[in-house]
């Protein structure tokens, strides 16, 4: 065999074994695909879709650890000390790795000759802790008060959203390295100017698709609490007493009452009989002047043929 034949059976030999892997390779795909054991190459098509399902008609179950809930809370809280019950929120949502992300004191105006430790307070917070937590920080601002007037939760899932974000983030990426590489093939300013404004275009999409997953991850992250805190009424503060203290009480204070109103007589009585005083001693001293002549000018009248009585 000459060495030109040896060189060309070489060439056919390696362009067979090429073939063969090539050939090989492909039944192998083909093979897997068809055994129903593909669920990698699915996943590399659509990175969005779930397991291929097992089974004949078979849904994967849920993963509840990727669901995206958002959860918001309202107490309202009655307390003995307004001042003392927004300290321990603090405490409460520091001690589960939240914070208190707004808070508000209000003071009611005083009345008059009321001094400022006695004027009514009332509080607003809202306390942002993790979701894991919601239920115990839920049970510990439950226990902070004396009286839980009502309470509101809401959740709602944004697992859909947040889903349809990723992808759209993903192919927003993808659009953007295609971008990038037509950028570096552009040979023309024209080309060069067209590319860079699509591929400014993508860049905003990002950004927006990004801050509102940021924000969703946020808000599912984080539970919301919000607390308005009140004082307790006057009557459940000292309604400690029993049966016998209520009687005197009511019985003092009805006593109070009728002291009250006799002394509001006396008083009038008092004034009344200051006034009549003076046309009495006017009186009085009219008659000791010229009473026995009134006496005896009526006497005349009434017996014509009397002797007038001699006056000293």
């Amino acid at each position: 065999m000459t060495t030109k034949s040896w060189r060309n059976w070489k060439r056919f030999g390696a362009l067979g074994v090429i073939g063969s892997a090539m050939l090989l390779a492909a039944c192998g795909g083909r093979t897997v695909n068809q055994s129903g054991s593909g669920t990698e190459s699915r996943a590399q098509q659509d990175p969005g879709a779930g397991p291929a399902p097992s089974g004949d008609n078979a849904l994967p179950e849920p993963n509840i650890q990727d669901r995206k809930i958002v959860r918001n809370a309202n107490l309202e809280l009655r307390v003995d000390s307004v001042t003392t019950a927004v300290q321990q929120i603090d405490d409460v949502a520091a001690g589960a790795g939240g914070f208190v992300s707004a808070s508000n004191v209000f003071v009611n105006s005083a009345s008059d000759g009321e001094d400022t430790a006695s004027r009514t307070q009332t509080a607003t917070l809202t306390v942002r802790v993790p979701a894991d937590a919601y239920p115990t920080v839920m049970s510990r601002l439950r226990g902070i008060s004396k009286e839980t007037v009502s309470e509101t939760s809401t959740a709602s899932e944004v697992t859909e959203e947040f889903t349809d974000l990723q992808a759209r983030l993903r192919n927003l990426q993808a659009t953007e390295q295609r971008y990038l590489d037509l950028l570096n093939k552009a040979a023309s300013i024209d080309e060069i100017l067209t590319v860079q404004d699509r591929l400014n275009g993508v860049r905003l999409e990002i950004e927006q698709v990004t801050g509102r997953i940021n924000v969703l991850s946020n808000l599912t992250d984080f539970a919301s609490i919000t607390v308005q805190l009140s004082p307790l009424p006057a009557i459940a503060q000292g309604g400690t007493e029993n049966w016998a203290q209520k009687a005197w009480i009511a019985s003092w204070e009805t006593s109070q009452d009728a002291i009250v109103v006799l002394g509001t007589i006396a008083i009038v009585s008092a004034v009344f009989l200051a006034w009549l005083a003076v046309p009495a001693a006017i009186t009085l001293v009219i008659w000791r002047l010229f009473g026995r002549r009134i006496g005896d000018w009526g006497r005349r009248i009434a017996q014509p043929g009397a002797p007038p009585t001699r006056s000293d």
